[in-house]
């Protein structure tokens, strides 16, 4: 990571020592010092949080919360294609920070909450994009950046169970639903949500008392420890995009794949790319974005290009890994939106050209916990 010329070493996540501890292996990530994965490996930490639980610290991204008032939320507005007077309480939202081009400056999840009896939006965002973010952020007036909290997530099947011997959660709460609880005299928060297209809760908890909570989590002899690179396994697996790879400021949300999260109705001056957005909507974007498979034992590396038979270039490989659970190596990508999903794709893996079977996204089906409609 490089600032003004200079070359920063990597910030330490608050419980690192506790990591290393338990057998962490760490890794330089987006400016921090990360889990990579444990003693158990990469492959096992997918498959437990697949078929009972895992535990995440993601404490290396942004959280901040911003006051609720008019001022805030016409700064926000500028740059967040939803309409914030309007998302409803205790619910969390996916969108994304756009710059001027309508391209991604970062994604985010965004929540309104009660705190200290004030309503607040609160923020996660990506520690990548942590100085972009936060020139955006702290313009806004009464933002309190949580510098103090570590974010944990806590993701499978067996992942309610387990929070609930150490904080009652009502089984009513689904999937993107947020809730302030005290906990030890503290406000911690918490959120039916995650990254890896299981059922989980993200947990927003002062440093404090992190080590300890952490600590009872993984008493239960269900859950373990995961690393990040069960996590990018995971949700290339749920076909969940990345910041970095699927998203940068060079690519919109329609582009992305991602139309869905936006609010149709705040496209007008008031938001930032809306002319293009406009445009994109009534005229298909260039490109697509799509999943693909080896249909033999070779693997997919991010950066590949996407060839014909012929290799002319069709587009190029984002995100890949080894699938646990389909034993397989499979990749997301974008590809020009003329070509044909009868067209057979290749990839040249060790100057040999591999051929690959296109598939939808989701590679594997998610298994968030859905109630009715809000």
């Amino acid at each position: 990571m490089k600032e003004h010329g200079l070359t920063l070493l990597p910030q330490d996540i608050p419980l690192r020592d506790f990591h290393i501890s338990y057998g962490a292996k760490m890794i330089p990530f987006a400016g921090f010092n990360m889990p990579i994965n444990y003693k158990l490996g990469i492959i096992n930490e997918n498959k437990n949080v697949r078929n009972s639980s895992g535990i995440f610290d993601v404490s290396h991204m942004g959280q901040i919360l911003i006051k609720n008032t008019d001022e805030n939320i016409k700064i926000l507005e500028k740059y967040i294609p939803l309409n914030l007077n309007k998302i409803i309480k205790n619910r969390n939202y996916y969108s994304f920070l756009l710059n001027s081009d309508a391209g991604i400056i970062d994604d985010i999840m965004i929540s309104k909450i009660i705190f200290n009896n004030e309503l607040y939006f609160f923020i996660v965002y990506n520690a990548s994009r942590k100085i972009e973010d936060e020139k955006i952020f702290l313009n806004t007036s009464e933002s309190i950046l949580l510098n103090n909290n570590c974010l944990f997530a806590i993701q499978g099947p067996d992942s309610h169970k387990i929070l609930n011997k150490k904080i009652n959660i009502s089984e009513n709460m689904n999937f993107l639903d947020i809730i302030i609880t005290n906990y030890k005299s503290e406000n911690i928060l918490i959120s039916r949500s995650g990254y890896t297209g299981e059922d989980g809760f993200e947990i927003s908890i002062p440093v404090k008392f992190a080590e300890n909570f952490l600590k009872d989590l993984i008493n239960d002899n269900k859950t373990i420890l995961c690393g990040l690179g069960s996590r990018d396994s995971l949700r290339l697996e749920a076909g969940l995009s990345l910041y970095g790879n699927e998203l940068n400021e060079n690519i919109t949300p329609i582009e992305a794949g991602l139309t869905w999260a936006l609010d149709k109705n705040r496209l007008n001056k008031s938001l930032n790319g809306f002319k293009k957005l406009l445009y994109q909507l009534d005229n298909i974007p260039k490109k697509k974005k799509i999943g693909i498979i080896s249909t033999n034992k070779s693997m997919i590396r991010n950066g590949m290009n996407i060839v014909n038979k012929n290799k002319q270039i069709l587009g190029l490989v984002t995100s890949a890994c080894f699938s646990p659970n389909l034993n397989k190596s499979i990749a997301m990508g974008y590809i020009d939106k003329e070509i044909n999903n009868s067209i057979d794709l290749y990839c040249v893996i060790r100057d040999k050209l591999e051929i690959m079977e296109q598939t939808k996204l989701p590679f594997i089906k998610k298994s968030y916990k859905k109630g009715g409609l809000k």
